[in-house]
């Protein structure tokens, strides 16, 4: 494996991670809600987006059909979620409202199981390899960094830069002064969790873009959750970073050892970083509360 072709598949890893990280950090930004679902909300999206894409003949349209389906069942699922911790939020209990993501990531393995059964499935992307310069790389995974590295640009300018972004942040920040100063707070919460199943959605594409998409791919998502973890939970800048390095340390580990090692690569980052560094990689701790 040349350097190249290295560097590109750690990106393209780099922004799975990143995407489901996001999804993460949003969530518990704004509820106090760690969202375990993430990774089962990403491969029951590319359940879907590959079967709208085969049944509408696959291309580029059908691309495109399968993508816009997975989008709308993700918002969906986010809606649903909203609805779900609206209700449970005047208890003000948060663990209860992670309990729910726990349910429905429970539920949606279900649904994969019943629906698909299980089954390990490409999705019909086709593989060209490009050459450059000398250098052959995947352009799939090329793809897959420029469109994810775009979104989460707009993502990021969005949240920090924008007007909608800023009054998000006031949300997250003290709810009540936010609904007293004319913010509507519970569109901008349901927005969130539609948004942050979107990104899990997109994440689970692209992770099934790489390999394949199968119920055991949803444990991508734990990388996700380790991703933002490490980078503070709060900080979007923060779960970028520890992508990076999760991603990084898995295809070290690929290169110098054995692929099946990998796995054990996002536990021993996160002990590693918690007994170093508890605040993450963002050396921050926020306080935000809804009362």
């Amino acid at each position: 494996m040349n350097v190249w072709s290295f560097s590109l598949d750690l990106l393209s890893s780099a922004v799975t991670y990143a995407l489901l990280a996001l999804a993460v950090v949003l969530a518990w930004r704004t509820s106090r809600v760690l969202m375990f679902c993430v990774g089962e909300i990403g491969m029951t999206s590319a359940y879907v987006m590959n079967g709208i894409a085969r049944a509408a003949g696959g291309g580029v349209w059908g691309f495109a059909l399968g993508v816009a389906g997975a989008l709308v069942v993700a918002a969906l699922i986010g809606w649903l979620l909203f609805a779900l911790l609206r209700q449970l939020s005047a208890a003000g209990d948060y663990f209860v409202g992670t309990v729910v993501t726990i349910a429905v990531s429970i539920f949606l393995t279900g649904l994969m199981s019943s629906v698909w059964s299980g089954e390990t499935v490409q999705l019909p992307l086709p593989h060209p390899v490009l050459a450059w310069g000398g250098v052959t790389f995947s352009a799939v995974s090329a793809c897959i960094v420029v469109i994810g590295a775009a979104l989460i640009g707009v993502l990021l300018f969005a949240f920090y830069q924008s007007r909608a972004g800023i009054e998000l942040q006031a949300v997250a920040a003290n709810w009540t002064l936010a609904v007293l100063s004319g913010i509507p707070a519970a569109r901008w919460f349901a927005a969130v969790w539609i948004v942050a199943s979107m990104l899990s959605a997109v994440g689970g594409i692209s992770s099934g873009a790489i390999s394949a998409v199968s119920i055991s791919g949803a444990a991508v998502g734990f990388s996700g959750i380790v991703a933002a973890i490490m980078g503070g939970l709060t900080s979007p800048a923060g779960a970028l970073a520890g992508a990076f390095a999760l991603a990084l340390g898995e295809n070290l580990t690929s290169l110098w050892f054995d692929a099946r090692y990998s796995v054990a690569v996002p536990v021993v980052l996160l002990v590693l970083l918690l007994a170093m560094r508890p605040a993450g990689l963002s050396g921050r701790v926020e306080h935000i509360s809804r009362s």
